[in-house]
């Protein structure tokens, strides 16, 4: 999944927002990115929402520790909004299309609360390509995994998500796209300290929820789990070690 990385995310966005906007944030996660899209609009509101209790409790403690006021979030599904036909401005998504199971189905309910003329930023990282340097038979077996997970919990193709074509389908009448290779964590990029991160970030998911799943799928054995997590801890030691994805970003106009 796309780390929600405050500011630089929503850059290509940035310069088609105002202040006095209104904006919704779908998928907002702990509202890292919500947050600075909402000072972005000020003195126009921003809410985030997302599914989880969890995930917006965490964004209203950020709220109240950067005090800002015009930011409020909401526990809601994004097939489902609860507003008004044209309530926002704008809207925005960061690594939330790419785990759904019917992504335009959210991009037609995105955009009936949008005004006409109104304008939506999506970040996606739907591809499951990875480049990884260097690799393995176990290293690559792990990458695997990622897509199996995908599948698994979105029930259709890993494939990349054609998102002008979404956008289009959902009715925006004028849409652009772009990518990307993108590291996983940050600056500072292609350091040893970073290629640590992203190893360390893999092991987490491997002893916890996707490590889970593939055991309990068939996919691979907690031996074979153990022998990548130890493939992981060298690759991330290694002094030429790399990893990239493909990142898409994409803008619509209702």
């Amino acid at each position: 999944m796309l780390a929600r990385r405050t500011g630089a995310a929503g850059a290509f966005l940035a310069p088609l927002l105002r202040a006095g906007m209104r904006l919704v944030d779908c998928g907002c996660g702990p509202g890292s990115i919500t947050a600075d899209l909402a000072q972005a609009v000020a003195p126009g509101e921003t809410i985030g929402i997302d599914r989880p209790e969890s995930a917006v409790m965490d964004g209203r403690a950020l709220a109240r520790e950067r005090g800002i006021a015009n930011l409020v979030f909401l526990a809601t599904s994004v097939y489902q909004l609860p507003y008004a036909d044209g309530s926002f401005d704008a809207a925005f998504a960061c690594a939330l299309l790419q785990h759904l199971a019917s992504p335009l189905a959210a991009l037609k309910e995105t955009r009936r609360v949008l005004r006409p003329g109104g304008v939506i930023g999506i970040v996606d990282g739907s591809s499951t390509i990875t480049f990884r340097h260097p690799t393995s038979p176990l290293l690559e077996t792990w990458d695997k995994l990622r897509v199996l997970e995908r599948e698994h919990n979105t029930g259709r193709s890993s494939d990349a998500l054609r998102l002008r074509a979404l956008l289009q389908e959902a009715g925006f009448a004028r849409t652009q796209a772009s990518g990307t290779l993108a590291t996983q964590t940050g600056p500072p990029a292609g350091s040893l300290e970073e290629t640590r991160r992203v190893a360390q970030n893999d092991l987490i998911r491997l002893r916890g929820v996707l490590g889970e799943l593939a055991v309990a799928q068939g996919w691979t054995t907690r031996h074979e789990l153990e022998q990548m997590a130890k493939a992981l801890i060298a690759w991330g030691e290694a002094p030429d070690a790399f990893y990239a994805r493909p990142v898409f970003t994409a803008i619509g106009w209702a």
